[in-house]
């Protein structure tokens, strides 16, 4: 081969070289994000599964990723705490029938730290998401929040916003309340709800809560709409749900839903 030969060969080599380095580094990427977005999505399922498990079988308690999958709340990967590249791990702390709320946190982290994803992740049942990249570690509370509305819509993440707050009510009656349902304030101030939430609008929705005390004749009862901030810009369905824990909603052009409003399945 001529030296020119050798030459051209080399540099072709080089460049096809450093075109699959950087290919690769791609694809790492694109693994890394797209973990983490499926991650996330976990998360928020788990949300969704313990209101829904404190508020029925749970009898007022929260459960284990166990118990969660006994009653097919979430799949056999996920209660196994593996799944995308990343470590589940639920710590929950029952209600005895005192004033105590009880709680859980969910975190996760990557199974092998910038492979299968760099930030560590952090739920509890306040629904309100944190993490960071923590060079492997477990994220904690005082980590940032984050808002998973960046990657979901406005919609599903206010459907998950009404999940915690009826978690939150179905708590607040039967420690703090003493029977009676909490308003925003209450709420949070008994850390059942994220201080985000209790603003009364977030992601795009504006939530209005109602609750009536219960009398010597009449139970407690609490109910929660949820309508866009602009029609059809930040969401165009309204949402609503009461003391059943039945999300309903449809597109009511800007008005509030209610309980005549078919049941939301997602």
């Amino acid at each position: 081969m001529s030296k020119k030969n050798l030459i051209s060969f080399l540099f072709c080599l080089l460049i096809f070289s450093q075109f699959a380095v950087n290919n690769n580094i791609a694809q790492l990427n694109n693994t890394r994000y797209g973990n983490e977005r499926f991650v996330i999505k976990s998360l928020q399922t788990i949300l969704a599964a313990e209101a829904t498990y404190q508020a029925t079988t749970g009898n007022g308690s929260y459960g284990s990723l166990g118990n969660l999958r006994q009653v097919d709340f979430i799949d056999v990967a996920l209660a196994s705490g593996e799944k995308y590249g990343y470590y589940f791990v639920l710590t929950k702390t029952d209600w005895t029938g005192g004033t105590t709320p009880p709680r859980f946190y969910v975190t996760a982290t990557p199974r092998s730290y910038r492979k299968t994803g760099k930030r560590s992740f952090y739920i509890d049942e306040s629904g309100e998401l944190r993490g960071a990249d923590k060079n492997g570690s477990l994220a904690t509370a005082s980590d940032p929040w984050i808002d998973w509305c960046a990657d979901y819509e406005n919609e599903k993440c206010t459907i998950s916003d009404l999940r915690s707050i009826h978690s939150a009510q179905t708590t607040f009656q039967v420690t703090s309340g003493y029977g009676d349902f909490g308003n925003f304030k209450e709420l949070s101030a008994a850390g059942l709800i994220s201080r985000s939430l209790a603003t009364g609008t977030i992601h795009g929705y504006r939530l209005t809560l109602t609750t009536v005390d219960r009398t010597s004749s009449t139970p407690a009862f609490f109910k929660v709409s949820a309508i866009p901030e602009r029609y059809g810009a930040t969401g165009t369905k309204s949402f609503y749900v009461a003391l059943d824990g039945v999300i309903r909603g449809a597109d009511k052009n800007g008005e509030p839903a209610d309980e005549n409003d078919p049941p939301i399945d997602y």
